[in-house]
């Protein structure tokens, strides 16, 4: 008996949409290519649950008649190709004929199509790929499909779909790129009943992107235009001064076709900067080529997403060069103007002083002086509550609690006689041995404490020197104050006396919906004010005032990057992210108080060597190594040189 057998047509329907829809994503641009393949001026992508419970999508192109829309549904039926020679000569987006039919395998599918000389359109129904109606009807010219409960045949695939957020910032990022590569086509995306943009036809591609990205990115924009004999490189690219954390503002379009991968073009962008940009950091570009169909193969990948040079080398090595000369010109001849160097906007809340604050008038109102705020602490005494010195402005907040929600902090001997019935506070065990360290070689005698560059803290210790980056000493105390306050809700929250309406990117108030519970617990209080828009109630007290939208910002990019890389869960990264933009920057001067009440935090934390992202915090420099290093022989009785 034979044991190989031909599969059912639903079983080989089922399997071959997984290579095709594999999220709500896929689904939005397949029939978004469809409707620009023929030739819509104005598509509308309506969404509910980020795709999992609708998605339509409604254009004005060429309808289809109603043989046509019957075979559209038929798997490798298409009408972009006849031949294969035709692969060589290739315009459209689609050519392989079996997106409809993978998604309607996999969904409750209705078709409602009619051409401009037809009195009557078409409508089809199906469902798991199986026709339940086709007749005629009266409808708008154009297509309109609907694609409801998507994989509810196919509970496996459903299960491993994403978050909201998630899903539904892949099909922000589809439909963005289909925009950017067609700007004469006015693209309207809804989610939930919210309009998330309309982006009007016919604008010249700046106005497109400062209408996605916003109008930072337009003003840094440096036009991009190339013409070789192999082919045409047109779009533009940002100044070294604005870039970000992630790749997401990298965008690749190959004869309008939106790359989505391509580590050769990505390469070229990141050569390009390799001396204006720090390491970590990526521009922003739009760039577009167009070359001979017969000199790339598009049919490399399930989902299209990839294409093949036929010379890949050489594209690549004269994108590389196109960027880099476009940059030295602008570079020389912005020099003298500083067009090139990052731009200082002071926040309309700087001069606000205590106004900004409700719940705490006094934070920010110091003025420039040696202190920034840090509370002095006595030696082997806690702060005494409401003495006007309060804990640590500008780094720690305004708590003298420790990090882990106990009395006030400190690492210095206390005298039984004064400590009165103060339960001790709770040492990790695993470091009980190196606070105790720390407590008697640097904070017994509390020794002056130098800043290099103000960059680096020098602390004299018995056996040596500790030397200490400031930013990624605060950071590593910002996290793990975080992480506690995401266990028990225990955050210090500082009300707004003005709350701040911000206008996002709609992949961010996607996350900022996803985290809105963990925000809250840690202090940002967020309302949503429909669109892209939000308003920020109150912060954490760690923010300093007028960098609330700027820290909101940095810390979800900041997650989407530590997300992407899959080390931290989405506590940790978002701890780790707001931790980050939140601390201290190298530069920043401290006073002799503000460097002492920062060791003394670090050496609270359960990990005070590394910073969340694993960079050092200290360094320890032996005083013997010293020695050796001017050639001093160990001290004796005898020598005491």
């Amino acid at each position: 008996m034979s044991i190989i057998h031909r599969l059912s047509p639903t079983l080989a329907q089922k399997i071959a949409a997984g290579e095709v829809v594999t999220r709500p994503e896929s689904v939005v641009k397949e029939l978004v290519e469809n409707s620009l393949d023929a030739g819509a001026q104005t598509i509308t992508i309506v969404i509910k649950q980020a795709g999992r419970a609708l998605i339509q999508i409604v254009d004005d192109g060429n309808g289809m008649s109603r043989e046509d829309a019957e075979l559209s549904l038929e798997r490798h039926a298409t009408s972009k190709l006849t031949d294969f020679d035709d692969l060589e000569k290739l315009r459209t987006y689609g050519f392989r004929g079996e997106a409809l039919a993978s998604i309607a395998s996999v969904s409750q599918f209705e078709l409602h199509t009619r051409r401009r000389e037809d009195e009557l359109g078409t409508f089809i129904k199906l469902e798991a790929g199986i026709r339940r109606e086709i007749r005629s009807e009266a409808c708008d010219e154009g297509t309109a499909i609907m694609v409801r409960n998507l994989f509810f045949n196919v509970p496996a695939r459903r299960k491993f779909m994403k978050s909201e957020a998630t899903e539904f910032t892949h099909i922000v990022d589809t439909v963005t790129r289909a925009a950017m590569s067609n700007p004469h086509v006015r693209f309207i995306l809804v989610s939930d009943h919210d309009c998330v943009f309309d982006l009007p036809a016919f604008r010249p591609l700046p106005e497109r992107i400062e209408q996605i990205y916003g109008s930072n990115l337009r003003r840094a924009l440096l036009p991009v235009e190339n013409v070789t004999q192999q082919f045409h490189l047109h779009g533009f690219i940002s100044a070294p001064s604005f870039v970000k954390r992630v790749r997401t503002e990298q965008l690749f379009f190959v004869n309008g076709r939106p790359i989505h991968s391509s580590r050769g073009l990505s390469f070229a962008v990141s050569n390009a900067y390799e001396h204006l940009v720090e390491k970590g950091a990526f521009p922003s570009c739009f760039l577009f080529i167009d070359i001979d169909p017969a000199k790339i193969d598009v049919n490399v990948h399930p989902q299209k997403l990839e294409i093949k040079f036929e010379d890949e080398r050489a594209i690549i090595d004269e994108v590389r060069h196109t960027l880099t000369n476009i940059l030295q010109r602008a570079s020389q001849q912005s020099a003298s103007e500083g067009a090139m160097a990052p731009e200082m906007q002071m926040p309309a809340a700087i001069n606000q002083g205590e106004r900004a604050r409700l719940r705490y008038p006094e934070y920010g109102t110091a003025a420039p002086s040696k202190s920034s705020g840090f509370e002095k602490i006595p030696v082997g005494k806690p702060p005494i509550p409401g003495n006007g010195t309060q804990t640590l402005d500008r780094l720690f907040g305004k708590t003298s609690q420790d990090l882990f929600g106990n009395a006030p902090s400190r690492l210095v001997p206390v005298d039984p006689q004064t400590s009165g019935d103060e339960p001790p506070i709770p040492v990790p065990p695993s470091s009980a041995a190196e606070r105790k360290a720390i407590s008697t070689e640097v904070f017994s005698d509390r020794p002056t404490l130098w800043q290099m560059h103000n960059k680096y803290i020098f602390c004299q210790i018995k056996s040596g020197m500790m030397i200490i980056d400031q930013h990624v000493a605060h950071e590593r105390v910002l996290y793990e104050r975080i992480l506690h306050s995401l266990e028990d809700g225990s955050s210090l929250s500082q009300e707004l006396l003005f709350p701040q309406a911000v206008e996002l990117l709609p992949r961010e108030v996607a996350l900022i919906r996803e985290l809105h519970d963990s925000l809250e617990k840690f202090g940002f209080h967020i309302r949503f004010f429909g669109g892209t828009s939000v308003v920020i109630d109150a912060v954490p007290a760690d923010v300093k005032s007028g960098s609330e939208e700027t820290i909101l910002r940095e810390m979800l990019e900041s997650y989407e990057e530590l997300e992407r890389i899959g080390t931290f869960s989405s506590r940790e990264a978002l701890a780790a992210g707001f931790s980050c933009k939140a601390a201290i920057k190298s530069g920043d001067k401290l006073s002799q108080e503000e460097m002492h009440s920062l060791i003394e935090q670090l050496f609270q934390t359960k990990m005070p060597y590394v910073c969340p992202h694993g960079r050092p915090v200290v360094i320890k420099l032996a005083l013997d190594e010293l020695d050796r290093r001017f050639g001093r022989t160990p001290v004796t009785s005898m020598d005491n040189s």
